[in-house]
Parts: C-alpha cells; structure tokens; sequence
C-alpha cells in the first residue's frame, strides 16, 4: 500500500481543517436556534480525531513531520 506523501497530506489536512470549522459552525447554528443536533459535537470530534490517527499511520514519516510542523502552529 502507498503511503501519503507531502502533497497527499497537505489535501487530507485542509479537508479535515475544512470539515472541523464547517462542523463547528453546523453545530453552532443549531445551538442558536435551539435545535438539537443529529450527531453531537463531541461524536464529531471524538471521530475526527480517529480519522486523523488513521491518516497519521498512512502518512510517510517526512509528510507526518511537514504536517505537525504547519498545523500545529
């Protein structure tokens, strides 16, 4: 199986990144509103973040690297 490289990773982060802030701004929207949400917040986060562990252990050991260093800014 092909690892993700430099440029595989970068993709994978801005759509995860773009997800969690669309996700954020879903359930806020409904917190407004008074409406309860289908899937929680914290099932959100607690999925993304198994999401994330797996992209990790399929990511080469440079684009793992490259992406801690940018993201985690």
């Amino acid at each position: 199986m092909r690892k993700f490289d430099i440029q595989d990773r970068v993709i994978l982060d801005d759509m995860v990144d773009s997800f969690v802030v669309e996700m954020h701004k879903n359930q806020d929207e409904a917190d407004l509103i008074d409406r309860r949400p289908i899937i929680t917040r914290e099932y959100w986060l607690q999925m993304i973040k198994e999401l994330q562990n797996k992209i990790d252990s399929l990511t080469t050991q440079k684009a793992l690297r490259n992406s801690n260093q940018y993201r985690n800014k």
